[in-house]
């Protein structure tokens, strides 16, 4: 245990006492208490109410808030200062670094000593000023990383909408048979996880696709632009559908397995126009809708692999099928379906097929429009929880 003496020699080389004479010293540290801590224990809790300082004599004291470190306070520093004079809650939890011993002086006994010691009296006010400063100035750099982090997701997500397709896509072949597309992507965060898009392929073909990253932020966005430059320079060299989905495959498992454990599912299709087959694969998505114009029902374009960062190494399989004039496809992801209501209901899969199905006649930017506008209408200002995309191709001759 420290002495009174140890005690008068340790407090004046604090900042709060400093300047002090030895007499007013003497009566500070008669009442001061002495406290031992072991390594990680609690000296005070957030929020809690606040009615002593605590002085580090040996050790370290670290300051924290919801598992987040604000600050380590070392020997001759205070810690709850403010509670000596206000008996709020406390700003933070605290709780020792290894062997500690503290000085405890309680809100009762300060209020004892400065009733006749106007020494005592500035230096608290000082400190409290000074702290004062600090906490503003710590404040306004909190707002300003706050808004360089806002600019940078505002930038980010201005880069993402610009990879998608900047307008409708209408492709047509000699022989006057065409597709026509309308595609419409919105993130449920500044930067999202969703990713369509339209491919102009050799020998009168387009390509499709849409995929999801799991998740949302800039991290999802982050792999969406790496998906885009990987399908980009795949289709250059080789744009069928095993190698497409392998080379995807192979750099979202790369991704992955290096940064963190995001996974992407992606429908790849490819629609010949001379021959009117529809070729795909779907690793995982959400299975696309093929309304048969001649039969007038939705058939699924159904194809089972697993989503794109899951496995090093998967076969591709190809499913094909036959498509006529009047045919409508809807691409989509689950932010469709999943979206809800304010009871928690969600809109569901039928309600999006009876709305196909109730609207062939629209062009597809009018279809999608539709659907759109019934998903807003029975969320009824919802917050959205995630990332909302569709795309409607529409098949002519």
């Amino acid at each position: 245990m420290l002495s009174i003496a140890e005690k008068i020699s340790y407090l004046k080389r604090t900042e709060l006492f400093s300047g002090m004479s030895a007499a007013a010293l003497k009566i500070i540290a008669e009442v001061t208490q002495e406290i031992h801590l072991a390594n990680d224990e609690t000296i005070f809790h957030h929020r809690e109410k606040g009615d002593a300082a605590y002085f580090v004599v040996d050790g370290e004291i670290r300051v924290h808030r919801d598992n987040i470190e604000i600050v380590r306070v070392g020997k001759n520093r205070c810690v709850g200062e403010m509670a000596v004079i206000d008996e709020g809650p406390r700003s933070g939890s605290a709780s020792s670094v290894g062997d500690t011993r503290l000085l405890r002086l309680s809100r009762d006994d300060f209020y004892n000593i400065t009733q006749d010691n106007a020494k005592l009296l500035q230096n608290v006010i000082k400190i409290l000023l000074r702290k004062l400063r600090r906490e503003t100035d710590r404040e306004i750099e909190i707002v300003r990383e706050r808004e360089r982090v806002m600019q940078d997701l505002i930038r980010a997500r201005e880069m993402q909408i610009n990879m998608l397709p900047a307008s409708d896509f209408c492709f047509e072949t000699d022989d006057s048979s065409c597709l026509n597309a309308s595609g419409y992507c919105y993130p449920a965060e500044e930067v999202g996880g969703d990713y369509y898009d339209y491919l102009c392929l050799p020998d009168n073909k387009v390509g499709l696709v849409i995929g999801d990253v799991m998740g949302h932020g800039f991290h999802t966005g982050l792999l969406v632009a790496m998906a885009k430059s990987c399908l980009q320079m795949q289709v250059k060299f080789d744009h069928s559908i095993p190698s497409v989905m392998s080379a995807m495959n192979d750099m979202v498992y790369g991704f992955v397995h290096s940064e963190t454990p995001l996974f992407m599912t992606f429908c790849y299709i490819i629609v010949d126009l001379l021959d009117h087959t529809v070729s795909f694969c779907n690793a995982g998505h959400s299975y696309p809708y093929h309304y048969r114009a001649g039969k007038g029902r939705i058939d699924m374009l159904e194809s089972d692999a697993c989503p794109l960062g899951m496995l090093g190494f998967q076969d591709y399989g190809v499913s094909q099928t036959k498509w006529d004039e009047g045919d409508i496809f809807a691409l989509y992801t689950d932010g469709i379906f999943e979206a809800e209501n304010e009871d928690g209901e969600q809109f569901g899969e039928e309600r999006l097929k009876h709305l196909v199905m109730g609207n062939v006649h629209l062009t597809p930017d009018q279809l999608k429009e539709a659907i759109l506008h019934e998903v807003d209408d029975f969320c009824l200002g919802t917050i959205q929880a995630d990332d909302v995309t569709l795309v409607i191709i529409k098949m002519g001759t």
